[in-house]
């Protein structure tokens, strides 16, 4: 496995507190369980390679990485039975990086209906900790990471606005730069984060050890915010005609 690419799922691992997860209720800590994840991760991210490098995608290749995913899934002990149940919302998101050749593009969608797919991969991770160890949904239920999840996929678009401008990627924060210009595009994000903010505070959740989970999501809001603004404003310098070639879309920045 490539050293770098290890390097970053680790880091998205801590960015979204799963080893925490993992060690709840004093689990002892299972290496092969961690790894297995990873290499989870991993195939998940080389699928995302096909679909953002290629805009004619080779379905056959696509379909070969999937039966990786599944052998995955397998290994973490998931039945044949339940690989597209397992797999349902990372088919749903690849169909909106597909639909990208179709001119059907990722701000068409609500919000907060585009992250909640575009965060399939760290919700099936958490789900298949949360199957290891029945005690996580008695403090947290799945569905009460929902706000986190979107907070942290969007930060994700915005942090990766430079990164991005090279792949073919369903960077919806670069699309909305696009299409809509700096001033719209940072409102209609911070109003997003805004939204999440008030929902967040009416959360009635505990927290995990060693995750305040109110606290964290929203020093993530706040900081994701300040990013959004700092982050249009240097669209200007960057290289964006991949963008204007593939999605036809007029640049307004």
């Amino acid at each position: 496995m490539d050293k770098d690419l290890r390097n970053k799922i680790i880091e998205l691992f801590e960015y979204r507190e799963l080893p925490k997860l993992i060690a709840y209720g004093g689990q002892p800590w299972d290496s092969k369980f961690y790894e297995d994840l990873i290499q989870l991760q991993y195939d998940i991210y080389k699928l995302d390679h096909e679909l953002e490098t290629n805009w004619n995608v080779d379905m056959s290749i696509i379909e070969a990485r999937w039966q990786e995913i599944h052998k995955d899934l397998s290994v973490l002990g998931v039945s044949s039975d339940y690989y597209d149940k397992y797999s349902n919302h990372i088919y749903k998101y690849q169909k909106h990086e597909l639909g990208i050749r179709d001119g059907k593009l990722p701000t068409r969608l609500s919000m907060e209906y585009f992250y909640f797919y575009k965060s399939c991969d760290v919700k099936l991770l958490r789900r298949l900790i949360y199957d290891r160890n029945a005690a996580l949904a008695k403090v947290i239920k799945p569905s009460e990471w929902r706000t986190f999840d979107l907070v942290t996929e969007v930060n994700d678009d915005v942090v990766d606005l430079q990164e991005d401008t090279t792949t073919i990627n369903g960077n919806r924060f670069l699309i909305s730069l696009l299409q809509f210009g700096k001033k719209k595009t940072v409102q209609i994000f911070n109003d997003f984060l805004d939204e999440m903010d008030v929902r967040n505070r009416a959360l009635d959740v505990k927290s995990i050890e060693g995750v305040e989970f109110i606290e964290w999501t929203d020093t993530q809001i706040r900081e994701t915010k300040e990013l959004v603004v700092s982050q249009a404003a240097l669209v200007d310098g960057l290289d964006l005609g991949i963008y204007e070639r593939f999605l036809g879309v007029e640049i307004k920045v």
